[in-house]
């Protein structure tokens, strides 16, 4: 898998896009990676994983930034044994915060490529999160890319997220937590 930093950089063939902050890549994550992969093989393009290379909290509201919960390094690890490709991984700014929802993603879309765009129906993106499932949606109509929104991946009745695996790390339930974090085993 290479790792770039910028859309320019991008030197690959159409790209199916799986976007998200992927700070645990937990089994969520990876059925959401997975999936882009899959259709990436099928339309013969490459699987790229877009993400940010802190939380963004951490330039937002630095004291109130999540604890980290794996490594830049770890995370692109994970994407790889997921099938990834590529993994853009964009320094997160203050100017990054402030992008339009609608011009990130057509920038994004048009730089790499995209025939499809993979993303949790929670996923939240550009400025005060104004971009979601549904505007990802609407601008594939007339991008003409593929929109594909992965449900979220439940386990013992709560939703897989890194918050409830941060929950499980302070409340003493790191077999749980690890668990939730072993993409090989996930579903």
């Amino acid at each position: 898998m290479q790792i770039i930093h910028s859309e320019r950089e991008y030197r690959g063939k159409a790209s199916v896009l799986a976007l998200g902050t992927f700070d645990g890549v937990h089994i969520g994550h990876a059925a959401l990676i997975r999936r882009a992969h899959d259709i990436a093989a099928d339309m013969g393009a490459d699987c790229v994983v877009c993400t940010f290379d802190r939380h963004p909290l951490a330039v937002l509201h630095p004291e109130r930034a999540p604890a980290q919960l794996s490594t830049l390094e770890e995370r692109c690890e994970k994407f790889a044994r997921l099938g990834a490709d590529y993994a853009l991984v964009r320094p997160f700014t203050l100017d990054v915060a402030r992008e339009d929802a609608r011009e990130y993603l057509a920038s994004l879309v048009k730089a790499m490529r995209a025939v499809a765009v993979v993303v949790g129906e929670n996923h939240r993106f550009g400025y005060h999160g104004q971009g979601d499932a549904r505007l990802i949606g609407e601008m594939s109509a007339t991008m003409d890319f593929a929109a594909v929104i992965v449900p979220p991946v439940y386990e013992q009745g709560e939703l897989v997220s890194s918050t409830l695996i941060r929950r499980l790390l302070r409340e003493g339930q790191s077999a749980r937590a690890k668990k939730l974090l072993d993409i090989d085993a996930a579903p």
